[in-house]
């Protein structure tokens, strides 16, 4: 069995202390990265007029992605079951990804009202447009009576 534990090329044995920050033994004692692999990796771009955000989610279906805006907060939640039910004998090794993940995020200077979204292969796109600044009012003179 331990033959079939994952391999690192090139690093030295680990000892008791570097365990713990090996990525193989990460995710057992770091709740953001569950099931051994980063879940909802996000990357966000900024223009003049909006923000970009792309979220990474594959494998999850369209239906089980839900996202919502309450109280200035955007949340992007979703169901991930990748375990597929097969009565396949003998797995020594089995990785899959079930459960449910919530990222959230502040949409402070964001038009709320005019958020979209697309989801294509595996990336959920939102646009989140930026709100216009005020416009100071111009000064204007004021007649003494």
């Amino acid at each position: 069995m331990m033959s079939m534990m994952p391999y690192y090329n090139n690093k030295p044995a680990r000892t008791a202390t570097s365990m713990f920050s090996d990525p193989f033994f990460r995710s057992f004692f770091d709740t953001a990265d569950l099931a051994g692999s980063a879940v909802m990796r996000v990357d966000v771009q900024e223009n003049d007029s909006a923000y970009l955000m792309e979220v990474d989610l594959p494998g999850v279906k369209q239906e089980d992605i839900e996202i919502t805006v309450n109280d200035d907060v955007l949340t992007i939640s979703a169901q991930m079951n990748t375990h597929k039910k097969e009565s396949k004998k003998n797995y020594i090794y089995n990785e899959r990804r079930v459960g449910s993940y919530t990222r959230r995020f502040n949409l402070e200077g964001i038009a709320q009202d005019n958020i979209t979204a697309t989801y294509e292969n595996g990336t959920l796109t939102l646009n989140l447009p930026k709100v216009e600044p005020a416009k100071a009012p111009e000064p204007r003179k004021i007649a003494i009576n």
